[in-house]
């Protein structure tokens, strides 16, 4: 449990993830959100290569003859890497849900870990774009008072489960601050009633 107010969200490089925790606690996406990592990747990377190609074009006799060789072997970098990043993504991404947290591990050169306490949730948010409602995916963010986490790539029916579990949690939570808070007040009551018994026994005992 993150006790700092200041420390909302927990990031942690995969060097020095908890190894307690266990690999077998985190689970891994359906393979259709491979296929939509893809989808997205060639979207980013054919918008790239098309403006590179076309400036290229364009600019061909104002350019010299090596920006142009850069050029193009800046558009073979962006078409390995979209052949090769979705894959690399999906094999680290994953999650984790717990009765006292919220987790989710992913990277592509770096992996980071995120964990949120449940107790620190202030609002969940569910979501699904064009490209996630093709493949019938959705998104979870959740939001502290230090920041928020997302989970991508969910399908719709494990999405809509962690979020009913996690409403489910911080009501629970919230009903279990307030007993709390109640049954304290009802101890600060009851010391005031024993102090102020004190005191007047103690003024009738001087007379």
């Amino acid at each position: 449990m993150v006790h700092s107010s200041a420390l909302k969200i927990l990031r942690i490089t995969h060097a020095v993830v908890h190894e307690e925790r266990g690999s077998m606690d985190y689970k891994k996406l359906d393979k259709k959100a491979l296929t939509c990592m893809y989808v997205k990747e060639w979207i980013g990377s054919i918008i790239w290569i098309v403006l590179l190609l076309v400036g290229n074009f364009l600019l061909a006799d104002e350019i010299p003859t090596f920006v142009s060789y850069i050029i193009y072997g800046v558009v073979v970098f962006i078409v390995v890497i979209s052949l090769i990043a979705p894959k690399v993504r999906y094999e680290r991404y994953r999650y984790l849900l717990s009765e006292e947290e919220f987790a989710v591990r992913r990277g592509l050169i770096v992996t980071t870990t995120e964990i949120v306490p449940i107790e620190r949730l202030h609002k969940i948010e569910v979501s699904s774009g064009p490209i996630f409602r093709a493949f019938g995916l959705k998104e979870i963010k959740v939001t502290t008072a230090g920041g928020e986490i997302k989970i991508s790539y969910l399908t719709n029916e494990v999405a809509d489960q962690i979020a009913e579990h996690l409403k489910i949690r911080i009501n629970a939570i919230a009903v279990e601050e307030r007993k709390a808070e109640a049954e304290e007040k009802m101890m600060l009551q009851q010391e005031q009633v024993v102090a102020n018994d004190t005191y007047t026994e103690g003024e009738h005992g001087a007379e």
